[in-house]
């Protein structure tokens, strides 16, 4: 065992069994309640290689963990059940992943591949909105991966290439047009129902996961087909306030009610009009100063109008 400012890793040294080469380092263990880690390139003058089957399981604390260059595995459940898990880094090669890396990881945003070039966000004149670069949007679809359920995803060599945004958008496509109830009777058979999850929470649930994955993929839109492009903003709009469902403006008001991509998006898309306008402003009540003064301005400016103050009058 070696003491490290980021907690305590555990360790052994291997090699190969006919005794040639170089032996490396496996990291089996991590002692620690830090919410930064950063894996060393090497301990003992020995390089690091391998991390062992749930070297970090369950390490409620960790948010952001950086692997080093001379990883080549990562062992099952490594950071599975890491539930504050937001940010991984790690080198732009082959590195071999095992089973449920990041199982159970809800809060995952973004793995970051290094030894890219880093792009710098850029302003879009035609709506104002900060666009991420490449490099950026990559690292966010790669952690969706995790919420698609597809392992065969996290290539951290491919990510970004052509034919792996393809296959993640046929994987997005697959997840976005399964019924909403698919699966409930499953759950229900095992025993989940304990939860007290109806089936009418179920499918609103699936719905709220499809508008989060809608809004992640329209706000990287790295490769994105027109097609799927429009796709996904009507299926937002589907969901907005006034609309049989109301997710895509749930989602947006109680989860990025404070985060500006998130509810210019949801003006982007459609989301705000006429007729709904007055319940955007009642649900957001006397919170989300920013979102509703944009709310305001963009009615006006893109719909025309009345001074919009007037809702708040108590004379009809």
């Amino acid at each position: 065992m070696i003491g490290k400012s980021d907690g305590i890793f555990g360790y052994r040294v291997d090699r190969r069994k006919d005794g040639e080469g170089e032996p490396w380092i496996v990291i089996t263990d991590y002692k620690g309640r830090d919410s930064e880690v950063h894996v060393p390139e090497k301990l003992d003058g020995i390089s690091v290689k391998v991390l062992a089957k749930k070297a970090f399981l369950s390490k409620k604390n960790l948010k952001r963990v950086f692997l080093p260059e001379s990883l080549e595995e990562v062992g099952d459940w490594s950071f599975a059940y890491c539930t504050c898990l937001e940010s991984v880094w790690l080198p732009k090669k082959s590195i071999k992943l095992g089973n449920g890396v990041f199982m159970e990881c809800p809060a995952i945003r973004r793995i970051h591949v290094y030894g890219t070039e880093a792009e710098p966000h850029y302003r879009n004149e035609a709506n104002g909105m900060s666009q991420k670069g490449k490099a950026d949007q990559t690292a966010a679809l790669l952690a969706a991966a995790v919420a698609l359920d597809a392992e065969y995803l996290l290539d951290i060599k491919e990510a970004g290439m052509e034919q792996w945004i393809q296959k993640w958008d046929a994987r997005m496509k697959t997840v976005m047009e399964t019924e909403d109830g698919d699966g409930y009777t499953r759950m229900v058979l095992c025993g989940e129902e304990d939860y007290g999850c109806s089936l009418e929470e179920f499918m609103k649930n699936k719905r709220k996961n499809k508008v989060r994955l809608a809004m992640l993929r329209l706000m990287n839109p790295i490769g994105l087909p027109e097609e799927s492009e429009a796709l996904w903003k009507e299926y937002l709009r589907e969901h907005t306030k006034g609309c049989q469902s109301e997710e895509a403006w749930e989602v947006t008001l109680k989860e990025h009610g404070y985060e500006e991509e998130y509810f210019k998006l949801f003006a982007d898309i459609g989301g705000i009009n006429e007729e709904n306008f007055d319940g955007l402003l009642i649900d957001m009540g006397e919170n989300y100063a920013e979102m509703k003064a944009f709310f305001i301005g963009y009615k006006e400016k893109q719909m025309g109008g009345k001074d919009f103050f007037d809702i708040f009058s108590l004379d009809d």
